[in-house]
């Protein structure tokens, strides 16, 4: 994938304006509707990553810390 389709697609994936994300030992904590540029980027990231090393990468999701939602 050339950099311009990368610019492209990271358009589409864009950061909600006025987030706030930090980033711990349990990675990145919020809602997953806020998620979806993060996981794009680490996606990315990953690719670039096992290009580099040869060797296989991936990305874990869970939300074991998530609270109940109410309904």
């Amino acid at each position: 994938m050339d950099l311009g389709a990368i610019t492209k697609y990271s358009a589409l994936h864009a950061k909600p304006n006025g987030l706030i994300l930090q980033y711990g030992t349990a990675g990145f904590r919020t809602k997953a509707e806020h998620l979806d540029h993060v996981m794009f980027r680490m996606g990315l990231l990953a690719v670039l990553r096992s290009k580099q090393t040869k060797s296989t990468i991936g990305v874990m999701v869970t939300a074991s810390h998530n609270p109940e939602t109410m309904v």
